[in-house]
């Protein structure tokens, strides 16, 4: 599956073992975090045989859009404290038992996906901002993309596309039967071509968490709560993350907008940022009109953002505040982690006016900000 994103093209990724050499370039915290991956449109179909470096500068920045995490807000609905508590005790890491490092574009909306997971779990990890231009920081890895997710529980293992990353870190939290390396290996690459001819790497059970029945029995009380969460998880990444760039760089102002927060937020020389800010919110603008017309979306993409949000809200119902139900699920910190990007723009602004989404966005904040005091109160010593 290929998601574009702000300039990128981002695809899902097979984990592999970190070979030798790898581990002794990137590994020296292994910390492993996890992550969507993109790619610049300098290549593939978007190459025009013109200078790499340039494509790359024009374009390198372009993942970086939005979505500084959102700070506490007093929200309509109160989670259960003590209950989420509990559970949050119940799910602690063991000291030391799992150190993760995320490589990452920091507004990538994969990244940003994976990101929400790992705070809304408690799962201590560190972040390095990678250079879109260079990529100096991920030089220790033969695969090129972000998100890159080092991951060592007892052996050392770099982890690629969210969603498999989400699913396998998932999983490992809840079944201390399994290492993660064993789980790691129920997610095997497929080789496939997608509908413009070009082969790629896909995941076919990606969105399943490996659980014996017990276990699922006990995330999954009710049977039909599994295919929904897999169904708009899918969504998120096929569908909903195509929106984005289209909608932040739909006008010349919004793309020049975008930039500048791009640029803000991203790893920058002085003069990368220059070049990214005026050349690449011109490259995107038009970039942008391709991927409204390869995705088939109508003349005013707004009108494509306020139905997806309104198609989510109406998924979830009046009657409970989250698809999981009391709390956040997977398809939940998706959809939230890949919308939160446009934080700060117009499009944002347009989403939460025109849609019905608002009061849903702001209780997962709130879930999340109480989810991190949480944790962050769990891992101080005992008086």
């Amino acid at each position: 599956m290929a998601a574009a994103w702000s300039g990128w093209r981002c695809l899902g990724q097979v984990p592999w073992r970190l070979r030798a050499a790898g581990q002794a370039a990137g590994v020296g915290l292994l910390r492993a975090q996890s992550r969507g991956y993109c790619i610049p449109f300098g290549t593939g179909r978007y190459a025009r045989g013109r200078a790499l470096k340039d494509s790359r500068m024009l374009v390198g920045a372009a993942f970086a859009l939005g979505g500084t995490f959102g700070l506490f807000q007093t929200l309509q609905y109160p989670l259960k404290a003590q209950e989420r508590l509990a559970e949050q005790q119940a799910a602690k890491l063991p000291a030391g038992s799992l150190q993760l490092t995320l490589y990452q574009y920091k507004t990538c909306p994969f990244c940003s996906k994976v990101r929400a997971f790992l705070d809304y779990h408690g799962v201590p990890y560190e972040t390095v901002e990678v250079n879109p231009v260079m990529r100096k920081e991920i030089k220790f890895s033969s695969y090129r993309k972000v998100p890159i997710l080092l991951a060592n529980a007892g052996n050392a293992l770099q982890l690629n596309d969210s969603s498999v990353i989400i699913s396998a870190i998932k999983t490992y939290l809840i079944s201390r039967k399994k290492s993660l390396e064993d789980i790691v290996s129920f997610y095997p690459p497929m080789k496939a071509v997608n509908e413009r001819g070009k082969e790629v790497t896909e995941y076919g059970n990606k969105y399943w968490l490996m659980l014996d029945e017990m276990e699922t029995q006990h995330v999954y009380p009710i049977k039909e709560a599994r295919v929904e969460e897999m169904k708009w998880r899918e969504w998120a990444d096929v569908w909903l993350v195509h929106l984005i760039s289209p909608n932040v760089y739909r006008t010349p102002r919004e793309a020049l907008a975008s930039f500048d927060y791009i640029v803000h937020e991203g790893k920058f020389g002085t003069v990368e940022g220059f070049f990214a800010k005026y050349v690449g919110a011109v490259a995107m603008f038009f970039i942008s009109k391709r991927l409204k017309s390869r995705h088939h979306l109508q003349v005013n993409v707004r009108e494509d953002l306020y139905k997806a949000a309104n198609d989510w809200v109406k998924a979830i119902g009046k009657h409970r505040p989250f698809m999981g139900g009391s709390q956040p699920n997977l398809a939940d910190l998706a959809v939230y982690g890949v919308l939160r990007v446009m934080e700060g723009l117009e499009a944002y602004d347009d989403m939460m006016t025109h849609t019905k989404i608002q009061p849903w966005y702001h209780r997962m904040e709130k879930a999340i900000g109480e989810a991190e005091v949480m944790n962050w109160q769990l891992l101080q010593p005992p008086y």
